[in-house]
């Protein structure tokens, strides 16, 4: 097998970080800063995915909406608590004086930061690629939810979304599922597991993460989907040691009832 990329993971013990109050830090260098993630308390959602690239990597960062609480995210990302470049919704990273948001994006960012990106620019691509089929997966799937208000609770809407989660899971889920598949099949070093060549990369998580989503909010469809490489894929994530100590421990948010999060 030709594998197209060798970067090297950053080994990052994770060791406890000083809290830091309402996403107010003072003035030191840059290296000397945590990673924030600011993004709402008390569900999985977009956040979800930024999240396991931290805990795939082993570093340590600040779950700002989870220790400091709904209006911390508030304050930050509308009231005037964020003077780095704008942020339109979360989530969001900081370190320092760095803020980015949208969560393809910052899955690519932190993944050349760990070494979880490969160093080809065209694999590079290809991962991205798959972060953003990703993300129309879950938009797709949200939308489904929220059909006679695209904004409001799902609880406001339980009996208009029932056609769209069927529809979605009938017609949607398996055209997502499939292409998994294809990738994975095409994949030259499919022996090894991963999406791309011999390594875990950064859509491997966000796969993984879409899949859990699926099978979470769409059981039915999902356990009806054949699609062995991906589940197994799906399995094989879930028990990478980092990845299953989070998804045992209390900083793992429980999921949204109220929409594909």
């Amino acid at each position: 097998c030709v594998v197209p990329w060798r970067d090297r993971v950053r080994v990052v013990s994770i060791t406890r970080v000083p809290r830091v109050s309402k996403v107010h830090m003072d003035h030191t260098t840059q290296e000397q800063q945590p990673w924030e993630l600011i993004y709402w308390p008390g569900f999985k959602g977009r956040g979800e995915y930024v999240r396991l690239v931290f805990e795939e990597a082993g570093v340590p960062y600040i779950d700002v909406g989870v220790k400091e609480g709904f209006q911390a995210v508030m304050d930050f990302c509308w009231k005037g608590g964020n003077s780095g470049f704008p942020v339109r919704a979360p989530p969001a990273v900081r370190k320092g004086d760095f803020v980015l948001s949208n969560t393809p994006v910052i899955m690519a960012y932190l993944g050349r930061e760990f070494g979880l990106m490969p160093s080809d620019p065209r694999d590079a691509a290809h991962v991205e690629q798959l972060l953003q089929v990703v993300t129309d997966g879950v938009a797709e799937g949200r939308l489904a939810f929220h059909p006679k208000d695209f904004y409001a609770s799902h609880k406001q809407q339980v009996a208009e979304s029932q056609p769209y989660i069927r529809q979605y899971g009938e017609q949607r889920l398996p055209r997502y599922l499939g292409f998994w598949e294809q990738v994975l099949e095409r994949n030259p070093c499919q022996e090894q597991g991963f999406l791309l060549g011999d390594r875990l990369s950064v859509a491997d998580l966000a796969v993984y993460q879409y899949m859990a989503a699926a099978q979470q909010h769409f059981h039915a469809h999902y356990d009806a989907v054949e699609a062995p490489r991906a589940k197994e894929h799906q399995a094989r994530m879930a028990a990478r040691p980092r990845i299953r100590d989070y998804l045992a421990s209390e900083r793992c948010q429980p999921w949204d009832t109220d929409s594909m999060m």
